[in-house]
């Protein structure tokens, strides 16, 4: 997993043990917590369509190319699905391919652009591009709400492929 989507992956977890914390007050009888996470995830649980000819990434010995992570407390929830793969075709082409493909879940926001970045008031329901710009030659996109959403990160591979990730994250119950 790319540091840029273990930093979101932490975020969201630092979200969600805060967000935990009420729950507890809530109902003490039908308080539960738990915690899941595996090292396999596929298209289906991510929604979104393979790439042609993509296989799957682990960056190094022993890295999984894909996983499942889901947490809750009471009413609050977290579930989030990673697969990483890498493609001969140029980072352009797959960006281009996974825009279209987002579109299904909602408005695409492509991270460069500034409108994407603009914080959304607290209780906007509003996605955005918070992480800041991706650096030159890569590309990310998003698509979906705030709770509910998946996310596109592409990068140069050496070779003139590319290699990229594809995450959904929904928060609630």
């Amino acid at each position: 997993m790319s540091q840029r989507m273990s930093r979101r992956v932490a975020a969201g977890l630092w979200w969600g043990c805060l967000a935990a914390s009420p729950a507890w007050a809530d109902d003490a009888k039908a308080f539960s917590i738990g915690l899941q996470g595996s090292g396999h995830a596929t298209l289906a649980d991510v929604g979104l369509p393979g790439y042609p000819g993509a296989m799957p990434n682990g960056e190094s010995h022993g890295d999984t190319p894909a996983a499942s992570f889901g947490a809750w407390a009471g009413s609050f929830g977290l579930r989030i699905n990673v697969m990483k793969f890498q493609v001969a075709d140029s980072p352009a082409r797959v960006a281009a391919f996974y825009a279209r493909a987002l579109g299904r879940h909602g408005a695409v926001l492509y991270c460069r652009e500034p409108a994407a970045r603009v914080k959304p008031p607290k209780d906007s329901d509003k996605l955005s591009c918070d992480e800041g710009v991706p650096p030159a030659g890569e590309y990310e996109f998003r698509a979906g709400t705030a709770r509910q959403f998946r996310v596109v990160h592409v990068s140069p591979q050496g070779d003139g492929g590319a290699r990229f990730e594809l995450a959904r994250i929904a928060l609630g119950n």
